[in-house]
């Protein structure tokens, strides 16, 4: 069981950079961290990581990629960070106040700060960050991140005041957040191209990048942590064949990944001179079916479906079991706002199904289509598992597969389907962050088509509460309608499977999955 901080932006506070850290040590230390270090930093070495994707970009408003985000936050600097559990504290900001209604965030920047060609680090930046995030040509792929902020103001070089629209309960997250990070504004205005050379104040420098092969960095000397990063360099290493990328692993061509394909971890497990990790994150698995297309767009079919699978075997056929069957909310058990909802039970249950299908008209099942993205491995796997699930109900799921990036504008993009499957590899601690992507109507990955009033209320009640209390419940009256509306089948959530040399010490895997703990490790001898 994880432990969180309660917060609340009801009344007016200021919290420095040392009382967050007094707070960590009151409720005890968050996961993965040791109370004091069990030997010296040592500086130097190349930590040589591998990954399956290339970025998309490098500009932080212009990078939607989960890949890009990992390489932004090496680069950059953002208001706020995350802890390895996933809580918010400062680090360019030294501190931050809100106002009694929630409406008002100052922060107080870092002095001395520089970005990496010199310039210095100033509320003028922030200000020029967030304005071109929000401006309405930026095609800022978050812009609901910043969609409450009404103006921004620079109170002095170092004091930069966010006003809002409304309480905004992840705003403290979201400056957290890889797109939020903090540009130069001199050198952005004077033409240059962060999507290609990227420029910030982070902990390491951009060098290069060769596509499908590499990305390099360089230690950054005058980085605002002292001492910190302890790497002389990292390399990224592009390894698009996942057994390929493992294979480097074991044979030591790199030294780092947390992409070690479920099928492989028992090999790496028993590797000498690894270490592995596994961590419950955010990176669910989820069944849409097409609200719009009959018999899907009757409830009770949707909730049938999702009785039929049988997630115990998704999680032992597809990952191995390196994953956590979702049984109820998607919210999980480590976040603040899981409510404890069981309404799935981990094996199939064929006698509800059937149950169901018969209330919803049609006891002797129907025939449909499941078209899954032949370039996702694990939802390839899961694919006849589905299917053999949903024919035991008399369901006739025919199978089809198609390559990425057909898939996205034949399939996805238009949802051109009966039923697809998709993932998730969340970049916040916020249940928004999923929760309101995922059922809100009309947006852009709510691709199943679903919408419904008391959906949308709720959602909007939950993200501009003020207490982690308020927010809690209005989430757990969300989970409770989802599972009723049943608009997207939850299946599993999987782990985030982290090997790396056991020379690498002080490294604490994060449940975002990102890796901005890099800077807090170090390569022994």
């Amino acid at each position: 069981m994880t432990h969180h901080r309660r917060a609340t932006v009801s009344r007016r506070f200021l919290l420095k950079a040392g009382v967050a850290a007094a707070a960590v040590m009151a409720v005890g230390m968050p996961l993965g961290m040791a109370p004091a270090f069990a030997e010296e930093p040592v500086r130097g070495g190349v930590l040589k990581l591998a990954f399956s994707a290339d970025p998309a970009g490098f500009d932080p408003a212009r990078g939607p990629s989960g890949m890009s985000h990992v390489v932004i936050e090496q680069i950059y600097s953002t208001l706020m960070s995350l802890d390895p559990d996933a809580q918010p504290y400062p680090d360019l900001a030294t501190g931050y106040e809100v106002s009694e209604d929630g409406k008002t965030y100052t922060f107080k920047l870092r002095e001395g700060v520089k970005f990496h060609n010199g310039d210095p680090v100033t509320a003028e930046d922030v200000k020029f960050t967030f304005d071109r995030l929000r401006a309405p040509d930026s095609g800022y792929s978050y812009a609901s991140q910043v969609e409450t902020i009404e103006s921004i103001d620079v109170v002095d070089p170092l004091t930069v005041r966010f006003n809002l629209s409304k309480p905004t309960g992840p705003f403290l997250i979201y400056m957290a957040f890889p797109g939020s990070s903090i540009v130069p504004k001199k050198l952005v205005e004077s033409g240059h191209d962060l999507n290609s050379q990227p420029v910030g104040s982070g902990p390491f420098k951009f060098v290069s990048y060769t596509p499908r092969s590499m990305i390099n960095f360089e230690r950054n000397a005058d980085f605002y942590e002292e001492g910190k990063p302890y790497f002389d360099a990292i390399e990224m290493h592009l390894i698009a064949d996942v057994t390929a990328l493992t294979n480097a692993l074991i044979s030591g061509t790199v030294n780092f990944s947390n992409e070690i394909p479920a099928k492989d971890w028992a090999t790496i497990s028993a590797t000498p001179g690894l270490t592995g990790q596994t961590l419950e994150g955010s990176r669910y698995y989820w069944l849409l079916p097409n609200n719009t297309t009959a018999p899907l767009d009757n409830p009770k079919v949707r909730q049938a479906i999702a009785h039929a699978i049988d997630r115990q075997a998704i999680t032992a056929g597809t990952f191995f079991g390196q994953a956590t069957p979702i049984l109820g909310g998607v919210i999980p058990e480590w976040n603040w706002a899981y409510a404890d909802l069981k309404e799935f039970t981990p094996a199939a249950n064929p006698e509800k199904a059937k149950a169901l299908l018969a209330e919803a008209g049609f006891p002797d099942g129907f025939e449909t289509s499941l078209t899954m993205a032949s370039s996702f491995p694990a939802m390839v796997a899961m694919a006849p598992i589905i299917q053999a699930n949903l024919a035991a109900v008399g369901i006739k799921a025919k199978i089809s597969t198609m390559e990425i990036p057909r898939y996205w504008d034949e399939v996805w993009g238009p949802s051109q389907f009966d039923m697809t499957t998709m993932y998730w590899v969340s970049p916040l601690a916020d249940p928004d962050d999923f929760v309101t992507s995922n059922y809100s109507c009309n947006t852009g990955i709510n691709v199943q088509k679903s919408c419904s009033d008391g959906m949308t209320a709720i959602l909007a009640e939950a993200k501009s509460g003020t207490t982690l209390e308020a927010r809690k419940a209005s989430y757990k009256r969300q989970q409770e309608l989802s599972l009723e509306e049943m608009p997207i089948v939850p299946l599993v959530n999987a782990w985030i499977l982290t090997a790396h040399t056991d020379q690498l010490k002080n490294y604490k895997p994060m449940r975002t999955g990102f890796l901005k703990t890099i800077k807090d490790a170090w390569l022994a001898p």
